[in-house]
């Protein structure tokens, strides 16, 4: 017997390993050129939009922006309003969500917006944002002579008339150095409010030792503390 030599294969059995392998490479080469092809397609698809995002055609002027007003103001004053507060440009890009998120940030800083529901775009570029408002919820009577009002959570609103049937608080309070958008810093108007919620009087006066509410029905009630008598 020689030594030294190694048994020859037939070609048969040399192949066979690459039959056995080839349909398993071939799963993993598909996969392979079809992630590829889905992350160029997501890098074209994301400078398509930067670029598409950044033409003329696609801004929208900020006047042309369809909302309801609040109470009291014109839907152009209001939005003339909205753009002095947030200090917002004059045109907007509709298609681009960080402008989209901008917008909705800038009518939240409204102080008569109490939430921004929605922002959306519309066909042929129209913008619509759909607004909860605050409510007025007790007038104040102030040293200037003025009346400032209130919504539920004691957040003084702007200037302006006093819508009828909002309960009143007569007591004659110093001018509130707090601004519109921001709750009221004064104990009597917090308290106010709470019984105004409470209650449901149609005017309030604060005593030396409670107070009293004057309720719908013309009933007077005397509270101290949180219980009526």
């Amino acid at each position: 017997m020689s030594r030294g030599k190694k048994p020859v294969r037939s070609p048969a059995a040399a192949g066979g390993w690459w039959r056995a392998a080839r349909p398993a490479l071939a799963v993993v080469l598909t996969l392979a050129l079809v992630g590829g092809v889905l992350a160029a397609l997501g890098v074209l698809g994301d400078e398509a939009l930067r670029r598409v995002g950044g033409r003329d055609r696609y801004r929208t002027a900020f006047a042309d922006i369809r909302c309801d007003p609040p109470p009291g103001l014109d839907r152009a004053d209001f939005l003339s309003e909205v753009r002095y507060v947030s200090d917002f440009p004059e045109t907007l890009n509709a298609l681009d969500p960080v402008e989209k998120g901008k917008l909705a940030a800038a009518f939240a800083a409204h102080p008569w917006v109490e939430a921004v529901d929605e922002v959306a775009v519309e066909p042929s570029k129209v913008v619509r944002v759909r607004l909860a408002f605050r409510k007025p919820a007790l007038a104040v009577k102030v040293a200037t002579g003025d009346v400032r009002t209130v919504d539920a959570h004691g957040v003084l609103l702007p200037d302006g008339a006093v819508p009828p049937g909002v309960p009143t608080l007569v007591n004659l309070l110093p001018a509130p150095t707090t601004a519109a958008g921001r709750v009221w810093a004064d104990d009597t108007v917090a308290r106010a409010v709470e019984l105004v919620r409470a209650y449901h009087p149609t005017r309030v006066e604060k005593l030396p030792r409670g107070w009293r509410l004057t309720l719908a029905d013309g009933r007077l009630l005397s509270v101290i503390g949180d219980l009526p008598r």
